[in-house]
């Protein structure tokens, strides 16, 4: 075979592994009204790029709802706080790593559990903490789409509207004041 064909089929084979992780959707929730200014901490901080690039997926997620006026980073002594993140769960393990990394074409069954927590704090108190998990099967193939990014949504779309329907950050009304909301 002619050097530029295999460099060629090399590069193809590339492509194709690179776009086994697709991108989360938008979520199922849009805010018909934005939540007073407050802070954002999405774990984990991040330490590899795959961490990095997780927390920048539910952050953009998590603002493209609408819910938020302002997001700023970190935990603060005043105002109000979302905190989510991801306790772990059960993956795919060892075995299915090796069939994708082996370009094996057959598919390996594997039992998943995801999980995801959001906490509400105010004033560095904790308020409330909302808790998500998702369980069930797929199959590790390098062909086959794992399914953390669509359960992530899922969750995430959960958690705005748990906390729309918990009332505990009060909304910016149409004047730009902050709404009265009655804390339960």
């Amino acid at each position: 075979m002619n050097n530029l064909v295999k460099a060629a089929l090399m590069a193809a084979g590339l492509a194709l592994l690179g776009g086994c992780n697709p991108s989360m959707k938008p979520l199922g929730y849009h805010a018909q009204k934005p939540y007073v200014p407050m802070s954002l901490l999405v774990l984990p901080d991040g330490y590899t790029r795959f961490d990095v690039q997780e927390r920048d997926e539910l952050t953009s997620a998590v603002r493209s709802s609408g819910a938020f006026s302002f997001v700023d980073h970190g935990l603060p002594r005043k105002g109000y706080a979302l905190v989510i993140s991801q306790p772990p769960g059960e993956g795919a393990g060892f075995l299915v790593a090796l069939n994708a990394l082996t370009l094996l074409t057959f598919p390996v069954p594997y039992s998943y559990v995801h999980n995801l927590t959001g906490k509400v704090y105010k004033d560095g108190e904790l308020l409330r903490t909302f808790s998500y998990k998702r369980e069930g099967m797929s199959v590790g193939a390098w062909y086959v789409p794992p399914p953390i990014t669509e359960n992530q949504r899922q969750m995430l779309t959960e958690l705005m509207r748990d906390l729309e329907a918990s009332a505990l950050i009060p909304h910016v009304d149409d004047a730009g004041q902050v709404g009265l909301v009655d804390q339960r």
